[in-house]
């Protein structure tokens, strides 16, 4: 029996209905001040696809992060290698020169760029020491050349930094500054330090829980009082006339390095671009080119599928607009807050259009057979609102649900979907239920066509699928227990995998070039550690650089399965080239002096020489310094027991020494996947608990809400089967299907049950109310389940693999989401009113 709040509140719907069409205009005017306020904000919506994007201001990670970019600087950096014919041939080197120059010049907001013309070279002289570029001398002869390629070979530091281990190929390293504004070293740093483009699995050794500081005993990371502190925030950098790079300035900044690098290759000087920054910039220039296209194509097809289904002008136009102001709004919305656009917001478009359509179908549906009833279309109005205005508000929260479990995400971008995914879902069920009505009621309608509706004697082949399912239950329930079984076997066959790389098609430069250099250069993902010393100087005591220079051996022989640490480095290296020239160049001394007070004479005689390599490498006063570890690129899942490998050798190797903490791009990402992992766990049972709750409270028993459940999640199972089946990863993105899909595949079981509730206390017959749901509401959860899927079956024509994956398994996972209200609906309701169905009989 229906209870009697849904009778007041079909009620309640019919009386505001009669209102909305009384004060249509007034309705009308509101509704253009409101959204107008808000696409004004459209202008100031960003683009952010950065790593750090990803992540809340407070984030301890990010904190952590920030301090040592502030002291040490940027780690972000684009790594390009460069295959000529022969590196030390004459005119590689004038080419390479060429290059260095040309970015040298033109690129804005450069820090630094390192390669073979800049490197520091460190030899002695007599009893002086010289520190300079590698090309300091231009080598015009064979035998200089020669000189120097021995030189660069014979030098560890070079190895797999600027110069292949087969000295084929030969590397730069470009990287902007951390901070605008700040005063960047007058020349480059001899340090090479990699771009920390990688990512990383599950690893204890971050401690992003406990403060960013460091332990009591250990210095202040920030070093200068005249440079901002980066934890005062964004306003307070810019007030101090400093700030980080923004998303316009690094966008330009790739620009310049594209335009330049294209100028120079050539096949005999093939140029390999990689690193975190160049990964970003073709996932921005990906997404800044596809979501026009996927939200220009679901619109064109959602206008062709309107009308197919109405035939009419005004059941095209007024849907699309609905739509096109939710969208619209959402984003001014989003601008407005000063929330970016990112990888994961770029589904919204979509999915609003989609959603959005769906709520004015549902109305306008009954809202023409209302018409084709009665020539009045304000009574047809009124009860159109009272038919379908609940179903369509409770779906709204379902669906909102479905989004607001991201909300809580430690993920700044999973969050911002969730939260304005949801607000996006309320103004679309709020323009459906006031200004689409209002539109109608100033609108003029020709009569209905009797082929415009369906035929009262004629049953439709979604209503004979639906009575053979009431007539069939357990041969239907039987069939998808089976295929829920296989499903989930198979899903639980899934791993999550975190590849950004891995993202764009194969071929593609990105793909090619990160390959090349995890060949021929170990990588260039970089993990940094921060070693904290006890008190000023630490760092020019003899046992403390032994130990850093025993951590720098260790590290390099890790390896866990098929990943291995490329290269450590760290001022230790720097001290054993001032060493070893220092004393007639020779190899053998190429050591750490084991002599304290010596240790702080050569030291201070390289800074008095010229060099500034130890700028990043240890604060001024010699309390923290940095250890840079190269990493191939992998797969995410890698990272993990690698960074576990090197917090225990670190932990072994300082001891009571010096505390290390492990920071830089790749423990990012670290926290990346592990936060993704975490908040799907909590979503999945937050859209559970709402939804399941919403669908007691609309359909007015407890049980049959239990029950109702049963079509939303046989959807979802079978998709992640197919998911396995076909081969396709569970990532950043198709992670996400099940909360949205769950929250979106509910919008027509709570039609469904919603009208067969209604027709059941009618007449008492199953075969009946389930005829009669699916001649009045039926065409209408089909149209939306098509459309709705059409709107993710848009992004497989993406060059992005993890769009084309999350398209292709949330379209299929509505599709079967309609079925299971077509055929596993209709069925538990034959099994639940037996008894009601046998007494009437």
């Amino acid at each position: 029996m229906m209870k009697k709040w849904l009778k007041a509140a079909e009620l309640g719907f019919e009386k505001w209905g009669r209102a909305v069409v009384r004060f249509r205009w007034g309705v009308l005017v509101l509704s253009v001040l409101g959204l107008g306020g808000l696409f004004a904000q459209l202008p100031q919506l960003k683009f952010d696809t950065s790593t750090e994007g990803f992540f809340h201001e407070d984030d301890p990670a990010l904190l952590q992060y920030e301090r040592f970019k502030h002291q040490f600087g940027n780690d972000r950096a684009v790594v390009l290698m460069i295959e000529p014919e022969e590196v030390f041939a004459p005119e590689t080197l004038k080419r390479l020169a060429s290059l260095h120059a040309d970015l040298e010049s033109r690129l804005p907001h450069l820090d630094e760029i390192i390669s073979l013309v800049n490197a520091t070279s460190v030899r002695g002289e007599a009893d002086q020491l010289i520190v300079e570029d590698l090309l300091e001398n231009w080598p015009e002869t064979p035998e200089a050349r020669e000189a120097l390629r021995q030189r660069v070979m014979n030098n560890p530091l070079y190895r797999d930094q600027i110069i292949s281990e087969d000295g084929r190929l030969t590397a730069m390293v470009i990287r902007p500054v951390a901070l605008v504004g700040e005063v960047a070293p007058e020349e480059d740093s001899g340090l090479l330090d990699f771009d920390g483009s990688g990512s990383a699995g599950t690893s204890d050794l971050l401690d992003f829980e406990s403060s960013a500081a460091p332990e009591a005993g250990a210095p202040d990371l920030l070093g200068f009082e005249e440079t901002p502190d980066p934890l005062a925030g964004p306003s307070a950098q810019a007030a101090g006339g400093v700030h980080e790079l923004t998303l316009d300035e690094e966008t330009e900044f790739m620009q310049v390095i594209r335009e330049v690098v294209d100028s120079y290759r050539a096949d005999d000087f093939r140029i390999y671009a990689a690193g975190m920054m160049v990964m970003e910039s073709d996932i921005m220039n990906s997404m800044k080119s596809n979501m026009p296209r996927f939200t220009a194509i679901a619109l064109g097809l959602i206008t062709v599928l309107l009308f197919a289904l109405f035939r009419r002008v005004s059941g095209v136009v007024l849907p699309l607009l609905t739509v096109v102001l939710a969208l619209l709004s959402s984003l001014g919305l989003m601008a407005a807050n000063g929330q970016p656009f990112t990888i994961i917001s770029q589904i919204l478009p979509s999915f609003l259009l989609a959603v959005g359509v769906g709520y004015s179908v549902h109305l306008l549906t009954i809202f023409y057979q209302e018409l084709s009833q009665q020539p009045e279309p304000h009574e047809a109005i009124v009860q159109a609102l009272a038919h379908s205005g609940l179903a369509i508000l409770i779906t709204s929260l379902t669906t909102a649900g479905g989004l607001l479990s991201f909300a809580g995400s430690g993920l700044a971008p999973v969050g911002n979907l969730g939260l304005y995914g949801a607000i996006g879902v309320m103004i679309a069920v709020a323009i459906t239920l006031t200004t689409l009505p209002a539109l109608l009621a100033v609108s003029r309608f020709a009569p209905t066509h009797p082929d415009q509706t369906p035929k009262p004697g004629r049953d439709s082949w979604l209503v004979r699928a639906g009575l053979l399912a009431v007539r069939r239950p357990w041969a239907v329930l039987g069939v998808s227990a089976v295929l829920a079984a296989v499903s989930l076997v198979s899903a639980t066959q899934l791993r999550f995998e975190h590849d950004p790389v891995a993202w764009m098609p194969e071929g593609h430069d990105l793909r090619v070039s990160n390959a090349a250099i995890n060949k021929e250069m170990k990588g260039a993902s970089i993990a940094e550690v921060v070693v904290y010393g006890q008190g000023e100087n630490a760092f020019k005591s003899r046992d403390l650089l032994n130990a850093l220079e025993d951590f720098n051996r260790q590290a390099e022989t890790v390896q866990v399965g098929a990943l291995a640490v490329g290269k450590s480095t760290s001022m230790a290296d720097t001290l054993k080239q001032i060493h070893q020239a220092l004393n007639e160049n020779r190899s053998d001394f190429y050591a750490i002096p084991q002599d304290s007070d010596l240790i702080a004479q050569e030291l201070l005689l390289f800074e008095n020489s010229g060099g500034d390599d130890l700028e990043r490498q240890v604060d001024p006063l010699y309390t923290a310094a940095r250890v840079t570890v190269k990493l191939p690129w992998v797969n995410a899942n890698a990272y993990g027991p690698v960074l576990d490998e090197l917090d225990q050798v670190a932990s072994r190797t300082f001891g009571e020494l010096g505390e290390a903490r492990i920071t830089g791009m790749v423990p990012l990402l670290a926290r990346t996947a592990i936060l993704m992992i975490a908040s799907m766990i909590d979503s999945y049972l937050i859209a559970a608990g709402i939804i399941t709750l919403l669908m007691m409270l609309v359909l007015g028993s407890w049980k049959l809400g239990l029950w109702s459940i049963l079509p939303n999640f046989l959807p979802i199972i079978l998709g992640l089967g197919v998911m396995h089946w076909v081969g396709l990863p569970l990532d950043v993105m198709s992670i996400l299907v099940g909360s949205i899909a769950l929250g979106l595949a509910v919008d027509d079981t709570i039609h469904f049950f919603h009208h067969f509730q209604r027709y059941y206390h009618e007449t008492g017959s199953v075969e009946e109310s389930v005829r009669q749901t699916l001649r009045t509401t039926g065409q209408a959860m089909l149209f939306t389940s098509v459309v709705l899927s059409i709107g993710f079956f848009t992004y497989i024509i993406s060059e992005m693999n993890n769009l084309f994956s999350f398209g292709l398994i949330t379209g299929l996972t509505i599709l079967f989401a309609f079925l299971a209200d077509l055929l596993v609906a209709p069925a538990l309701m034959s099994l639940l009113h037996r008894k009601d169905s046998a007494s009437v009989h």
